[in-house]
C-alpha cells in the first residue's frame, strides 16, 4: 500500500498524520503552521516519507471553508496528488467507531483510514475563473442585503425626519433622489434646478429636472418651518452617505460581473433561459462550477439540496419528505430567484406551464416553485452539456 497523509485543516493552521501503510502510523501528529515555514515543515515531511517508502504520498485532507485553500495551493505547486473529502463524508465514517472521541490528530487519522478503505474519490477541480466570479457574486449579494437593510432604516428616518421628500422623488433611493436629499440636509444649494440636473446628468431631461425642482422647492419652504430633531437629521445624513456610498460599490461590483461573465460563455448559456439576467447567470455559473463535472442532472441537483429526502422502513415509505438541503445554499436561492423572474409575465411558458400544472394537482405554492426549481436545474445541466442556447 502506498504512503498516505491524513490533514486535519484548521483556521491559521493544521494536525498532520502519516501512515507508511495502513495502519503504520510514521511518527505522531504533527501541528503545521498556514506559512511558509510551515508548508516547509510538511514538503520535507513528505519527502522523507517518500524517500523511505520509495513512493509518492498521497494528501487527503477535508474541505474546511476557505482555511484549506492555502495547503492547496502549496500542494498544487509541489506537484503532490491530494484528495477533498466532503465534511458529510468524513463525519459518517468517523461515527462509525465505537467510542466517542473527537481529537484533531484522530479527525487526521479517520481522512487516512477513508483513503485505504476505498472511500475517497476524486475532488471536483475549479477553473480559477470560476472561483473569482463566486468571489463576486458573493460579495455582490453580501453588499445587496447591507443596502437593503440600510434603505428600511433609512426610510424611518425620512419618514420622521423629511416625511413631504417623497413627494419629490418616486424612487427614495435612486442616486440622484439621495445626491438631492443629501444636499438639503446639509442646507448648502441655492440652484435646485442646477443640483438636479447635474445629479441625473443625461439620464433626464431639463423639464423634468425643472418640475422636480419646483416640487422641491415647494416641500423645502414647509420643512423649513417644522422643527426636527438635530441628531435625526444628522443620523438620516450618515445613512443617505452610506446609500450612496453602495451603489456605487454594486455598480462596480456589477460591472466586473460583466466583465468577467464576457470570458465565460456558460453565462451567456444560462442567460438564454428566459428571466434569467447577467447577475442572476453569473451566480449560477459561479456556484455551478464546470457541469461536466457531475456525471447527470441528479447529481447536480443532489449538490443544489433540491433532492427529496427519502425514507423507508419496513413496511413503511414516507410520502411527504422534504428538500435534504446538503448543497449549496447560495444556487438554492439564486434558482428560486430564476423562477421567480421566469413566471413573472409569464416569461418562461414551460416553467410557468409547469407550475400551474402541479397547482392543479393540489401543491401548496412553496413546494411547486422548489419542484419548478428542480425542473430549472435540470434544464441548466443539458443546455450546458450539449453547449447549446436554451431553445423554448
Amino acid at each position: 500500500m502506498e504512503p498516505v497523509v491524513g490533514v486535519d485543516v484548521a483556521k491559521g493552521s493544521s494536525v498532520v498524520q502519516a501512515f507508511r501503510k495502513r495502519n503504520e502510523p510514521y511518527g505522531k501528529a504533527v501541528d503545521i503552521e498556514h506559512g511558509r515555514s510551515g508548508f516547509e515543515q510538511f514538503g520535507e515531511m513528505l519527502g522523507r516519507l517518500q524517500a523511505e517508502t520509495g513512493l509518492a504520498p498521497v494528501v487527503v485532507l477535508e474541505a474546511t471553508g476557505h482555511y484549506h485553500r492555502a495547503l492547496v495551493s502549496y500542494l498544487d505547486r509541489s506537484g503532490y496528488t491530494y484528495y477533498m473529502v466532503n465534511p458529510l463524508q468524513s463525519k459518517r465514517a468517523k461515527g462509525t467507531q465505537l467510542r466517542k472521541v473527537k481529537t484533531d490528530a484522530l479527525d487526521a487519522w479517520h481522512l487516512a483510514e477513508m483513503y485505504y478503505r476505498g472511500d475517497v474519490k476524486p475532488h471536483r477541480t475549479w477553473n480559477e475563473t470560476f472561483t473569482e466570479l463566486q468571489h463576486l457574486t458573493r460579495q455582490h449579494e453580501f453588499v445587496t442585503g447591507i443596502y437593503v437593510q440600510a434603505k428600511l432604516n433609512s426610510r424611518a428616518l425620512l419618514e420622521q425626519v423629511f416625511p413631504t421628500y417623497e413627494q419629490v422623488f418616486y424612487n427614495v433611493f435612486s442616486a440622484t433622489s439621495l445626491t438631492v436629499l443629501a444636499r438639503c440636509l446639509e442646507g448648502d444649494a441655492e440652484d435646485w434646478n442646477e443640483v438636479i440636473q447635474g445629479s441625473a446628468g443625461k439620464s433626464h431631461s431639463k423639464r423634468w429636472a425643472n418640475e422636480k425642482a419646483r416640487k422641491l422647492e415647494k416641500v423645502l419652504d414647509h420643512w423649513k418651518e417644522a422643527r426636527h430633531s438635530p441628531s435625526q437629521r444628522k443620523a438620516l445624513l450618515g445613512m443617505v452617505s452610506l446609500l450612496l456610498t453602495m451603489i456605487r460599490q454594486l455598480d462596480e461590483l456589477e460591472k466586473q460581473m460583466e466583465e468577467m461573465a464576457a470570458n465565460l460563455p456558460e453565462v451567456e448559456l444560462v442567460k438564454s433561459i428566459p428571466g434569467i439576467g447577467t447577475k442572476l447567470a453569473a451566480a449560477i455559473v459561479a456556484e455551478v462550477g464546470d457541469v461536466k463535472q457531475f456525471s447527470d442532472a441528479k447529481q447536480l441537483v443532489a449538490y443544489a439540496g433540491l433532492d427529496p429526502g427519502i425514507f423507508s422502513s419496513g413496511k413503511f415509505t414516507a410520502t411527504s419528505t422534504r428538500i435534504t438541503k446538503r448543497g449549496s445554499k447560495r444556487l438554492r436561492r439564486s434558482l428560486y430567484l430564476a423562477v421567480q423572474c421566469g413566471m413573472r409575465k409569464n416569461a418562461n411558458a414551460r416553467i410557468r406551464s409547469y407550475y400551474e400544472k402541479k397547482r392543479k394537482e393540489g401543491k401548496p405554492y412553496k413546494v411547486v416553485v422548489i419542484a419548478c426549481a428542480n425542473k430549472l436545474l435540470h434544464h441548466i445541466f443539458a443546455i450546458l452539456q450539449k453547449g447549446q442556447p436554451y431553445q423554448a
